[in-house]
């Protein structure tokens, strides 16, 4: 029995509870039936509310009577020539089409809004009502211009039956702007008559998400690899005559190299750009969680598991790439795992039996001594071999100094753009700081410098001191031409040891003395000593020295 709102009816101070019911009556068809059964409902003053008939599947009849009163119905409804059998039901055919279309309805990502031919709105999602700020119960049987605040898109379509795409629209709600893009189709019946129309809604940020996916996947291709040193050349077209292959690839390189960087312009560059580019660190999950991500699980697997089991990485690549970053910190029993996998071709899922075939390219990177791992017994010889079929080496930064000055305009020019900085520059003093330095981080730390600099700084122009100041890397050794390998200093003693404090300042006179007889200026005796511009003028007017 269904029991789903009750009205209280009373006169005076006698109240009784109606409730609701639904019941499926099957039948025999024949002529008279429907109205001898409706002729019972009005006998017993029971309220209809709607009724469904289906031959072959029934008559379903919703309507509202007393509790008392039902079993008195059913006793009657027995006796009619044709009813073959009564019994309740949950819901009418018509509100379980409703609740199935609104199940798909809130399962897409995109909002929806349909109206019908008086413009009031008949179906709205969930995605909707967030992003317009109302609620299904509000928004339905509304005016769509109450909805939309104004003569939304949506109703032009209705009275024209012109379709339009992304369209952008704007709703003031007072204390905000909340910005959307529509796309509207009209509804036509078999006549081609318009009945109605319906609107799917797409969030500005989502719309923002997306584009900022498809720009990266663009972007990334091997002319965004800034380069112009013949090592990085060379490497460059290689990797381009290798991508074209299915061939396991195994990226080597010192983190911050751009490991991920060269995979994602291999995968563009592939017969398989059309499909999926999934990577995975794997250094950063742990071993278990990494086994269900990357080969999925069975329903009951294991405490939490999903309903019906999950695909894993290898599955959802299909036909595409997968990178796997740091393969070097996966656990033995992970790499037994990878090596069936890049000898057979299938996966087993976690908590299940049944083989699966998988079509995907693996691509690897590590910064790891894989070499030195395997002699130690810490990584697999034969996942080794599986994995080096192509082996890239990346050089790190410090190997390409010709690269350093076009890279770091480039990385500045996107910080700037990004924060809305414009005509910041390096100049040519610090471009040569920066190839002067040692890079452990390589790229990334470069980045990560320049954008600090263009956060915390309101300069159009950045220099070394701006560098010094900012950076926190190891200052650069001593680089200066010298006339010999070594030199003395000597410290005035007079019989008995100075204070620490005058030899540190004898050592670092002297010091600077050497320096700027083979330097051509102050600030380039600050870059071979590993300090500002200012630092060595301060110094040297502190010793009475001149350039």
């Amino acid at each position: 029995m269904a029991v789903r709102k009750a009205d209280i009816w009373g006169e005076g101070e006698k109240a009784v509870s109606h409730q609701e019911f639904v019941i499926q009556i099957d039948f025999r068809d024949r002529p008279g039936l429907g109205y001898d059964i409706f002729e019972l409902f009005e006998k017993n003053n029971i309220d209809k509310i709607s009724m469904e008939a289906v031959p072959e599947k029934g008559m379903m009849i919703k309507f509202r009577s007393l509790p008392g009163c039902v079993n008195k119905l059913f006793d009657e409804l027995k006796k009619v020539d044709g009813v073959l059998g009564i019994r309740f039901r949950e819901h009418m055919p018509y509100e379980e089409r409703e609740h199935e279309l609104r199940t798909i309805l809130n399962s897409v990502s995109e909002g929806i809004v349909a109206i019908n031919r008086e413009g009031k709105i008949t179906h709205i999602n969930e995605v909707a009502c967030r992003i317009l700020h109302s609620s299904v119960d509000r928004a339905t049987g509304q005016d769509v211009e109450e909805l939309f605040r104004a003569e939304p898109p949506l109703l032009t379509t209705l009275k024209s039956g012109k379709s339009h795409s992304l369209k952008e629209c704007k709703i003031n709600t007072g204390n905000k702007i909340i910005r959307f893009l529509t796309s509207d189709r009209p509804v036509l019946n078999d006549r081609g008559q318009i009945i109605g129309a319906v609107s799917t809604i797409k969030d500005y940020r989502q719309v923002e998400e997306i584009l900022s996916r498809v720009e990266r996947s663009r972007a990334i291709t091997f002319d965004s690899i800034i380069h112009h040193s013949p090592a990085m050349k060379k490497l460059v077209e290689t990797a381009k005559i290798v991508a074209r292959g299915s061939s396991t690839i195994l990226l080597r390189g010192e983190s911050g190299t751009g490991k991920e960087l060269f995979a994602r312009a291999i995968h563009h560059e592939s017969s398989r750009a059309s499909g999926p580019f999934i990577a995975v660190n794997c250094a950063a999950l742990p071993d278990t969680l990494l086994e269900s991500e990357l080969f999925g699980y069975e329903e009951g697997a294991f405490t939490g598991a999903n309903r019906g089991g999950k695909k894993g990485l290898f599955e959802n690549a299909r036909r595409g790439t997968l990178f796997l970053d740091e393969i070097g910190e996966i656990s033995p029993q992970m790499q037994v795992r990878l090596l069936r996998v890049l000898q057979e071709g299938t996966i087993r899922r976690v908590g299940g039996a049944k083989e699966i075939p998988v079509d995907v390219r693996i691509l690897a990177a590590t910064h790891r001594d894989l070499e030195e791992m395997i002699e130690r017994g810490e990584f697999r010889e034969d996942l080794y071999y599986r994995l080096n079929v192509i082996p890239l080496k990346i050089p790190p930064l410090r190997e390409r100094k010709e690269d350093i000055p076009i890279i770091a305009q480039h990385l500045l020019r996107n910080i700037a753009v990004k924060h809305g900085k414009k005509g910041i520059h390096l100049t040519r003093e610090s471009l040569e700081l920066l190839m002067s330095l040692p890079w452990p981080g390589n790229v990334r730390q470069l980045e990560n410098m320049l954008e600090r600099i263009v956060n915390v700084t309101d300069v159009t122009e950045v220099n070394p001191d701006l560098l010094y100041e900012w950076e926190d890397l190891c200052r650069s050794k001593f680089n200066g031409s010298l006339d010999n390998k070594y030199f003395s200093l000597h410290i005035p003693v007079n019989g008995e040891w100075p204070p620490l404090k005058d030899i540190v300042a004898q050592v670092e006179k002297q010091v600077l003395e050497k320096v700027l007889k083979t330097c051509k200026s102050s600030r380039q005796a600050g870059r071979v000593l590993g300090v500002s511009n200012t630092t060595i003028l301060n110094k040297m007017k502190k010793y009475g020295l001149e350039q």
